[in-house]
């Protein structure tokens, strides 16, 4: 699977939406900024918890919000989920096990 896949899969997972997809990243994006301007109108306690799952920190989108005053909040908040998910997966990527050739599946504990 690709990385944009994941990012729109993790990322579903996480608002907890599983009945959706997407033709385009483009789609993907403006359903994720839909949902977080309807959370920054509606119920602003959840955005901030999805946040905090996401482990997206409070002072980097304060100090972004503040440096990019009177644009699309949720277009802000949209771009830096994504790019915590991109860092999520090259972390994974990093960290990935990969069994020795040399030792059998027996051997691995």
């Amino acid at each position: 699977m690709d990385d944009t896949l994941k990012i729109q899969e993790y990322t579903l997972q996480l608002i907890e939406e599983n009945n959706v997809s997407f033709s385009s990243f483009t789609e993907f994006r403006k359903f994720i900024i839909q949902k977080i301007n309807h959370w920054i109108n509606n119920d602003f306690e959840h955005l901030l918890y999805l946040l905090y799952r996401i482990d997206v920190h409070e002072d980097k989108v304060r100090k972004l919000l503040t440096a990019h005053k009177g644009e699309n909040a949720a277009e802000i908040i949209t771009d830096l989920i994504i790019e915590r998910q991109k860092q999520k997966i090259e972390t994974r990527k990093l960290f990935q096990f990969q069994k020795p050739s040399d030792i059998s599946d027996d051997e691995l504990w």
